[in-house]
Parts: C-alpha cells; structure tokens; sequence
C-alpha cells in the first residue's frame, strides 16, 4: 500500500479522535468527581451538615483512628443503609452515638435479642476494649461499602483559599499539554510511515537502513 499524505492524515485522525474521545471521558469524569467532593466538602466543612446523602449513599469523614488500619484519619467513607436482618456480626456500621449529635464508625462485634428488640455491641479495630453502650438499629444509619483514602483532608484543602482553582488549573493545563503531545506524535508518524522509517524500540536500537 502507498501511504500519501492523504491515507496517512485519514489514519492517524481516526485514531486521535478515538484517544481524544477517551481523554475528554476521563477528564468529564474528573470534573464530575470534583464537583461531588467540592459538593459534600461545602455540606461538611462550611454548613457543618453531616447528614449528607447522594444517590442513597450517606459520607463521612474519619476523624480518629479507632479504626485504623482499616480506616485512617481523613478518609472518606461512603455508608449505604441496610435493614435489620441484613446486619451481621463483622459488618463496620456508622451509626448516631447517644448524645445524638457525633456519629461513630465502628464494627459489630455481637448481637443481642432482648425482649424481642436487637441490640448490636460495636468495638473499634483500634481499641482495647468495646465500646460501653449498646446500639440500636435505629442509631444505625448504614454500612460502610467503601471509603476514599484521604479524600477527606484534601476536600478541607480543596475548600480553603483558592484550592479550587489550582487543581482545575492543573487539570485543564494537563488535558491541553496531551493534547500538544499527540499533535506531536502525529506529524513523527506521518513523517515516519511516508519515508517507511522504522521506530525505534530502544534507545540503543540500531538500524540497516541499506
């Protein structure tokens, strides 16, 4: 096949549109995921609601190591809720302490029927003992499903000054200096498939070129 300049601009186009497709994806997505973090880091941090629930999944922020290692200082868990039979021994449940104003994420340990009302004894992984009060299923606000390491501190970050901005700024400045490098790459191989130059694999790679 004869590579004109024609054949090979048509080629090359098809697959930098596909790369640029999948680019604009990632990037969309990136945009989105800060807009959700910057979304319940406002509720958290600025209006102080902890009661935040998106999609049917509530967030919290881990603000002690009682259950480290599993879940450290700053991570962002997400809790989904589940009934009362749903809840096993081992499940790490996030639920309204006494005072009814702090929540506590730690894991059931025990469950216990007395008089026909179930009554769940959690225990922090990083504590020596369990913790003194029983919990209902109506202090119980979920499970935790999964957790975001440190999402939490960088969302206080993200929120002060002009955090917002600089990550954007990166973001953007990063989608615009791929996109240099593949006008780059194109023009190599459309020079490389017209003059049939073979690319190098190594940088000690020698070529015949007799």
């Amino acid at each position: 096949m004869i590579y004109t300049n024609e054949i090979i601009k048509e080629k090359l186009n098809k697959r930098n549109n596909v790369k640029k497709f999948f680019r604009f994806l990632t990037f969309l997505l990136i945009i989105l995921l800060m807009i959700l973090c910057s979304y319940i880091g406002y509720l958290k941090f600025i209006k102080k609601t902890n009661d935040i629930n998106i999609f049917g999944f509530r967030q919290f922020v881990v603000l002690t190591g009682s259950m480290e290692p599993k879940y450290n200082v700053g991570d962002l868990i997400f809790v989904k809720e589940k009934s009362e039979s749903e809840i096993k021994v081992g499940d790490v449940v996030n639920y309204v302490s006494s005072n009814k104003k702090d929540t506590v994420t730690h894991r059931v340990v025990e469950i216990i029927n007395n008089n026909g009302k179930t009554f769940y004894k959690t225990k922090g992984d990083n504590n020596s003992s369990v913790d003194s009060d029983l919990v209902s299923y109506n202090q119980i606000q979920g499970t935790v499903v999964f957790k975001l390491d440190k999402v939490g501190v960088i969302m206080a970050k993200f929120l002060t000054g002009t955090g917002f901005f600089i990550v954007l700024l990166i973001v953007g400045l990063s989608f615009i200096h791929s996109n240099k490098i593949d006008e780059k790459r194109i023009v190599r191989e459309r020079a490389r498939k017209l003059y049939n130059i073979p690319k190098y694999e190594k940088e000690d790679t020698k070529y015949d070129y007799r």
